[in-house]
C-alpha cells in the first residue's frame, strides 16, 4: 500500500511540474510573440530562404522542393520558441513572464514595440510603473545577459536550420 501511495504521488507531483513546465513555455511563447521576437524570426526565415533560392538559382531547384523545405518553417520557428523559453526561465519567473504579457496586452504595450510616438502621456506613466516594478527592473538588470543569450539561440538556431535546408537540398542532389 505504501508502495502505491508512493508511485501515485510521484505521479501527481510529475504531472503537476509538467503542467506547470507547459504553462511557463507557452506563456514566454505567448510573450515573443506579443514583444514582436517571433515575427521577427519568421521575417529571418523568409529571408534565408530567399538567399537560398538565389545561391541555388543555378540548380533549377523546382518550386515544389521549396515548398516542402518551407514546411520545416514552422517545426524550426517552435525550436527556436523552446531555445528562447530556456533562455527566459533563466532570468524571469513564471509570474514575470505574465506580467510581462499583461502590459504587452496593453495598448501602451503594443504602442511601444509596434509605434512609440503613438504613445500618450498616460501610457508613458504606465510604462514607467511597470519598469520600476520587480518584473520590469529584473527586465532592465537582465538586459545584457538576454542580449547575449538570445544572440548565442540566434547564430546557433539560424545555422542549424540552414543546414538542414542545404542537407535536404544535397539528399534531392542540389548542390552548390
Amino acid at each position: 500500500m505504501k508502495k502505491i501511495y508512493t508511485l501515485v504521488l510521484a505521479v501527481m507531483v510529475s504531472a503537476t511540474t509538467f503542467a506547470q513546465v507547459d504553462a511557463y513555455s507557452e506563456d514566454v511563447k505567448q510573450c515573443i510573440k506579443s514583444n514582436g521576437t517571433y515575427a521577427y524570426y519568421e521575417n529571418v526565415v523568409e529571408q534565408m530562404f530567399s538567399m537560398l533560392q538565389e545561391q541555388y538559382a543555378a540548380q533549377n531547384v523546382p518550386e515544389s522542393v521549396w515548398v516542402e523545405l518551407k514546411s520545416l518553417k514552422t517545426e524550426s520557428l517552435e525550436e527556436l520558441s523552446q531555445m528562447v523559453v530556456s533562455a527566459y526561465r533563466g532570468h524571469f519567473t513564471h509570474e514575470d513572464v505574465k506580467n510581462m504579457n499583461a502590459l504587452y496586452a496593453t495598448k501602451a504595450g503594443q504602442n511601444m514595440f509596434k509605434d512609440a510616438s503613438k504613445l500618450t502621456e498616460g501610457d508613458k506613466v504606465a510604462l514607467t510603473e511597470f519598469y520600476r516594478s520587480d518584473t520590469g527592473q529584473k527586465i532592465t538588470g537582465s538586459q545584457d545577459s538576454m542580449n547575449d543569450a538570445m544572440s548565442k539561440i540566434s547564430e546557433m538556431w539560424s545555422s542549424g536550420f540552414y543546414r538542414t535546408i542545404v542537407d535536404k537540398l544535397s539528399e534531392k542532389g542540389f548542390n552548390l
